[in-house]
């Protein structure tokens, strides 16, 4: 490949070397008003997510567990169909007496309900005149995830809080979706706590019962829906809420086929610095124009977990725009798994007739999410193996860092940092490759991208020759996004003072006795319990007989715990969704052989703290899957190999761990059951399923 003219790592060039872009050393004015209005912005924007969604904080043991829970599934429970119909007479019965003496109704529609024929049936009867939003005892309007989907603006949702209205929120909803995309802010909690709030997914329903919500597991979501909408409009006139005059726009964007607007001019930015967020959201402003330009063409963004995409996103929703995503985004999202957006990459350039359909595409990642799950070494392969006929961008965060977990304990730990400057520096001699180090560069790189997928889109290469934009793949570095994330720590006394604490102390401190080195302590996504390992580490005695060794992913950390350990003994840190990855070798190791090798496996569950809770990220809606013990039981021949305990506090389970430990069982598996699953009494309810 030829020289590149410029610094090659600022700019792109084709399979000649010839360069198609050559990065200026320009210097911006610095920000105006509105510039630094926009940096003040985002840098609010990083503490609100991290003040409001990250915190984490212990559930009162002493407080009984009210309204809805998630059900922790030890083994797999599937509803029969004579269930099934119980549970769907139960919710019908229920929601059509919440309707019938509600106030107001409020029904949030989200994306992955727009399949159900009832939801489309209840959008076309909708009335959108000023009269009819007034008067009407419902208002129905596309949730904002839906929204985000739909090219153009976003439009606020009707609140239920006003006139206190029955809120039902049909279709999936997601914890860490809700806070990318600043959905909610309260609104479903407040519903929560007043009994006001409904919820139907695929399976399950949330509702008020008595007293208090509960949830209703094995219900015919589609059978309750036609249900739901025969009660709203029983009640009376249903109307659209999300404007007058404004529903046609709306249904034809989601379900038809909308005009085309005029093509975008080329994108600009002011002289003066804004913010590299700023600027990344007026790029994705720019692939909704296009997007209305050429309703008929596939352009789409996806948007991985990560503190610094979802300060992005948050960005982009606070300009009023849209996040231009699909279902697929969106299923991402909630379901936030490191690196999911790099299987899609993977999905849309191999997959026919995906690859085929002329199409431009947005990937946004940060560099800790992109190491996992093939990361850069599957762009380039997908780059040099596949011919897609698409514009594809993938943007990659160059932090540094990963974990964000770091925050919860005000410190950062050295496994955290990622040594990847000059791995990036080294990719950037391919043409394909840019390093923005700069909001200037960053810039130049942006109107240039979308000037391609403006000229790519056109195809008017008869009209003008030599204008031709053929499709490919780029990769564009970003560095030096600033973001000032301060420690969310909360009240660590609780856990300084808790069950769980006392009984690390216990077992940890007996299981580490006589050995020379320390003992190892394998993990890695910590967010279940970081705050506990770190005060264990740090404050405890016990603690300094140990270290704490991070996989790179929760794949490596179950493959480490397997290896021999220079004591012949370690610990496995995991959360019951991740951490069970790759767990069977490590457990075939152990469980191999005459003897040599012991491990205390731990595992780690959330705590529900709020109604969101129940819509967990990594989970199912309303359910906290517990696969690690039976999984890990399958490996285990005989009883006297393994020891499996449920952890609620008491003395006597901490007494058989340490016994088990000492005894030199291979496998003891402790289950940190969280806190609603602690000494609890059920208390048998039963309403009657009258069809």
């Amino acid at each position: 490949m030829a020289a590149a003219v410029v610094n090659k790592r600022k700019g792109f060039q084709d399979e000649d070397g010839k360069t198609l872009l050559a990065s200026t050393e320009k210097k911006l004015k610095p920000a105006d008003d509105a510039g630094k209005a926009a940096q003040s912005k985002a840098e609010q924007l990083t503490k609100e997510i991290a003040s409001e969604d990250m915190t984490v904080q212990i559930a009162d043991a002493d407080k009984p567990f009210m309204g809805a829970q998630p059900r922790l599934l030890q083994k797999p429970e599937i509803a029969s169909e004579e269930e099934t119909r119980r549970a769907t007479a139960v919710a019908k019965k229920t929601i059509t007496s919440l309707i019938g003496k509600a106030k107001g109704i409020v029904v949030l529609l989200a994306q992955d309900s727009m399949h159900s024929k009832a939801v489309k049936s209840l959008l076309d009867g909708s009335l959108d005149d000023a009269d009819a939003i007034q008067k009407a005892p419902t208002v129905v309007a596309l949730a904002a995830d839906w929204q985000n989907t739909l090219p153009g603006q976003i439009c606020e949702v009707p609140k239920a809080s006003e006139g206190e209205r029955l809120m039902i929120y049909v279709g999936t909803c997601g914890k860490y979706a809700t806070m990318c995309i600043r959905s909610d802010r309260g609104q479903i909690e407040q519903a929560y706590k007043s009994d006001r709030f409904v919820t139907i997914a695929r399976g399950v329903c949330m509702l008020p019962m008595g007293t208090q919500e509960e949830n209703l597991f094995g219900v015919d979501e589609s059978a309750l829906m036609e249900s739901v909408c025969a009660a709203l409009r029983q009640k009376g006139q249903v109307a659209w809420g999300l404007g007058a005059g404004t529903k046609a726009s709306y249904m034809q964007k989601a379900y038809g086929y909308p005009g085309a607007l005029e093509m975008p001019k080329t994108l600009t930015f002011s002289e003066c610095e804004t913010g590299g967020f700023d600027c990344l959201a007026e790029f994705v402003k720019y692939t909704n124009d296009l997007k209305l330009a050429k309703p008929e063409a596939t352009i789409k963004n996806y948007y991985d977990t990560g503190l610094t995409v979802s300060v992005l996103m948050g960005t982009v929703v606070q300009k009023g725009v849209s996040l231009l995503t699909d279902g697929d985004g969106l299923a991402i999202l909630r379901d936030a798994s490191i690196g999911h957006i790099i299987s899609k990459l993977n999905h849309v350039t191999t997959n026919d007739p995906l690859n085929h359909q002329k199409s431009v595409y947005n990937f946004w990642i940060g560099d800790g999410a992109c190491r996992l799950n093939g990361g850069m070494e599957l762009a380039f392969h997908l780059m040099g193996g596949y011919k897609a006929n698409s514009l594809t961008n993938l943007f990659v965060f160059n932090n540094q860092s990963w974990a964000i977990e770091d925050n919860l304990v005000a410190d950062t730990y050295s496994h955290h940092h990622l040594y990847n400057q000059s791995y990036y520096d080294l990719l950037a001699e391919h043409g394909r490759v840019c390093i923005c180090d700069t909001e200037h560069d960053l810039r130049e790189i942006l109107v240039h991208l979308s000037n391609q997928a403006r000229q790519f889109l056109q195809g008017h290469a008869d009209d003008h020759p030599g204008t031709e934009i053929k499709p490919g793949m780029h990769i564009i570095v970003v560095r030096g996004l600033k973001m000032d994330l301060p420690p969310v720590l909360g009240d660590l006394e609780p856990i300084r003072n808790s069950k769980e604490m006392k009984f690390m102390r216990s077992v940890l401190g007996e299981f580490a006795k006589g050995c020379e080195h320390r003992v190892p302590i394998y993990g890695c996504s910590a967010f279940e319990y970081i705050q506990y390992l770190h005060i264990f580490k740090k404050e405890m005695p016990e603690g300094k007989k140990y270290q704490y060794i991070c996989g790179r992913t929760d794949i490596q950390a179950a493959h480490m715990c397997g290896f021999q350990q220079p004591e012949g003994k370690c610990v496995l840190f995991i959360n019951d969704v991740y951490g069970i990855n790759s767990l069977g070798e490590s457990l075939r190791m152990i469980l191999s052989g005459f003897g040599g090798r012991q491990v205390l496996l731990m595992i780690w569950h959330p705590s529900l703290l709020k109604v969101l809770d129940n819509f967990h990220l990594h989970r199912p809606p309303m359910v906290w899957p517990n696969l690690g013990p039976t999984l890990a039981k399958f490996y285990v021949r005989k009883e006297q190999d393994a020891l499996f305990v449920d952890y609620q506090g008491s003395e006597a389970t901490t007494t058989k761990v340490t016994d088990a430990l000492a005894a030199g069982k291979p496998l003891v598996c402790v289950n940190m059951l969280p806190e609603q699953d602690c000494n609890y009494v059920t208390l048998e309810t039963r309403v009657k399923a009258v069809p």
